[in-house]
């Protein structure tokens, strides 16, 4: 019988879910979830082990680089922007449609 013997790499060390957690600083269940979903690649057995290099890989893919702040105009005194008259029309006259069916329909379940 042959036995195959997984070995990580000269240069990464193995951790377990429970070190991985503490580096990341946060639960065991969180690193779990990471695993389940395919973000946070892992070697099964008991314990589970993850690669270091694993690890940095997962670091990686979800650091953000820095973007210049968002500076917003101010507008003293502005006003908001006005709809189109004919637009504004339309949503009062469609407002007021449904109001009236909804009152209608109301009176008609009274009746019954």
């Amino acid at each position: 019988m042959q036995h195959v013997v997984l070995m990580a790499s000269n240069s990464s060390k193995l951790l377990t879910q429970d070190e991985v957690a503490a580096r990341l600083r946060c639960s065991a269940s969180k690193v779990k979830r990471l695993r389940i979903t395919g973000q946070l690649a892992y070697l099964p057995g008991r314990p589970v082990m993850i690669e270091e290099a694993d690890l940095g890989k997962y670091l990686a893919s979800i650091k953000r680089q820095a973007s210049p702040p968002i500076v917003a105009k101010s507008k003293k005194n502005a006003l908001p922007e006005l709809e189109d008259p004919g637009v504004l029309a339309k949503r009062i006259f469609l407002a007021r449609q449904n109001s009236q069916f909804e009152r209608d329909l109301r009176a008609k379940e009274k009746g019954k």
